[in-house]
């Protein structure tokens, strides 16, 4: 009897050590040290809670920009990211990633883009705009980039990108050009280096971003509609049992239950389950973009 018992206890043991895996959360990120800090808690977490389905510990992975994102999801490099919508669409419809579910980031369900000036600029509408400058955060950001150039696009504006401040505006157009971050952007504009910047209105209202010495000089020219704050996302190759677990246990977690691990995950205060618009929305963000 034990001998016939041996061969399936070292089967068992083979089959165990195959399924064995690292779970890899993933973001784009120009504050590695920041983001690696609010991200690892809730990796190790997760790791954690899905240890009987073979996962043996977390990983987080960060990447100067979404192209590189979605190079290694596509090689089977990410399980899991955390991203907006613009980024989410591109991972979508480039990397066969999978919605997951939506995140209150920073205790917000949704969020807008505004468009701001100076308040003694002499612009007031995203017509005035035209011939002038706008600073946008950085080629990866929904509300700081995609979602403003796409509403100035929808106006019949056209856009051209600055090399650099010292670059005067096109005739005709609306020239850009990226702040990197958000207190740049409020600065740029401030100083009247840049005429107008775009912002989301929780960086707008965040003293830390845009502090309020500046922002009392400033003005709100056009707001956006809502849109969704954040996405969860699975790679195409993360298994079903995963896929299920992973959803499950975030969805269980609340301010109450679990304060901490929340706080430190950008701030969420929830999650929720995808919206059937969501993934039209997702493909209209994409559809639009690849034409510039």
């Amino acid at each position: 009897m034990l001998s016939r018992l041996i061969p399936l206890l070292l089967g068992l043991v083979i089959f165990s050590a195959a399924e064995a895996r690292v779970l890899v959360l993933g973001q784009v990120s120009d504050r590695p040290g920041k983001d690696y800090e609010q991200l690892r808690p809730m990796a190790e977490y997760a790791a954690l809670q899905l240890a009987p389905l073979g996962i043996t510990s977390a990983e987080v992975r960060l990447f100067a920009q979404a192209t590189d994102l979605i190079a290694a999801m596509r090689r089977g490099e990410v399980d899991w990211v955390t991203e907006t919508p613009y980024t989410a669409a591109r991972l979508v419809h480039e990397a066969g990633a999978r919605l997951l579910l939506r995140k209150w980031k920073r205790g917000q369900r949704d969020y807008q883009s505004i468009i701001y000036t100076r308040a003694d600029s002499g612009v007031h509408s995203l017509e005035d705009l035209v011939g002038r400058s706008i600073a946008f955060e950085h080629a990866d950001s929904f509300s700081s980039y995609y979602l403003p150039r796409r509403l100035l696009e929808q106006q019949g504006l056209a856009l051209n990108p600055m090399l650099d401040m010292h670059q005067s505006p096109v005739p005709g157009r609306v020239s850009y050009i990226f702040s990197r971050n958000e207190r740049n952007n409020a600065l740029w504009v401030h100083k009247s280096l840049i005429v107008a910047g775009a912002l989301n209105n929780n960086d707008w209202e965040n003293p830390a971003r845009v502090p309020p010495a500046l922002r009392d000089e400033l003005r709100i020219i056009f707001r956006s509609p809502s849109y969704p704050r954040a996405l969860e996302l699975v790679s195409a190759g993360l298994a079903p049992e995963l896929v299920t677990a992973l959803q499950e246990l975030l969805q269980r977690l609340t301010p109450e239950s679990a304060p901490d691990l929340l706080a430190r995950y950008e701030q969420t205060t929830g999650f929720e389950p995808i919206l059937p618009d969501d993934m039209q929305l997702l493909n209209d963000i994409y559809q639009s973009s690849r034409t510039w």
